[in-house]
């Protein structure tokens, strides 16, 4: 079966624009992915909008952690996602669970409500579900266009065997993009052992920083941070290897 979609996680113009360089067919939209990506601000969503034609998902999760919200979080993401629309997304990324690893369906039908006519991806709050085939059912009843999973494994690759699992059971209903440490190593394993006709990757490399001057006793993160004087950044290159690997 021919591969469907390619879609990028970006967290910055330049992101979008090696997407767009590189054929992917759309980008997921987010920032702070050391935090595993949170949503972004709308000035980043606007300026996404107008530098390339791509299409924008963006990410509605008001923060790191567990995918568990209280009021504040929801008043927070039902606006984020009022700003998503407004700001030209094509679409959001969204999910949230119960207490005891559900999807949580009234919460998720709330912010489906919200996103209208916007294309919707429960996102990877899937892979801490208790009852993947259970948590499937949900998504699907849910009514959005896809699942983004790595089959609950730390790696898509480890992940086949319910990636697999998962497209056999969701057939038409919901389209299943595998996403989780992909690369041109190992994306066509991915495609021919679970049957997926979308993938998810970041595909970044870093880049030293156009700093001259560095004071290197400060730093501006906690005791695990990056380097200040280097970050990462979606390399066109690497998305072309993938999709020529899926080829």
């Amino acid at each position: 079966m021919p591969l469907f979609a390619v879609e990028v996680c970006v967290d910055s113009v330049s992101g979008v624009l090696a997407a767009q360089e590189a054929g992917a067919d759309r980008v997921e939209l987010c920032c702070a992915l050391f935090e595993g990506g949170l949503t972004p601000s709308t000035g980043l969503i606007e300026a996404a909008r107008e530098a390339a034609p791509i299409g924008v998902n963006v990410l509605i999760r008001p923060r790191g952690g567990d995918f568990i919200y209280d009021s504040y979080e929801v008043r927070a993401m039902l606006r984020d996602i009022e700003v998503a629309a407004s700001s030209g997304a094509n679409g959001v990324v969204l999910g949230a669970l119960t207490p005891d690893g559900d999807v949580d369906v009234p919460l998720c039908r709330q912010l489906m409500a919200a996103a209208g006519g916007l294309s919707v991806t429960f996102h990877r709050a899937f892979d801490m579900a208790r009852r993947p085939l259970d948590a499937l059912e949900a998504v699907i009843d849910l009514g959005v266009d896809r699942l983004l999973t790595s089959g609950q494994e730390a790696s898509a690759l480890e992940g086949t065997p319910l990636i697999a699992e998962l497209v056999a059971a969701a057939g038409d209903r919901v389209v299943v993009m595998a996403g989780g440490g992909i690369t041109e190593r190992n994306v066509a394993r991915i495609l021919s052992q679970t049957g997926v006709r979308e993938v998810h990757f970041t595909a970044r490399a870093t880049v030293d920083s156009p700093a001259r001057y560095r004071n290197t006793r400060v730093a501006m993160g906690g005791a695990l941070r990056a380097e200040e004087y280097t970050h990462r950044r979606t390399s066109p290159s690497a998305i072309e290897s993938i999709i020529a690997a899926t080829r």
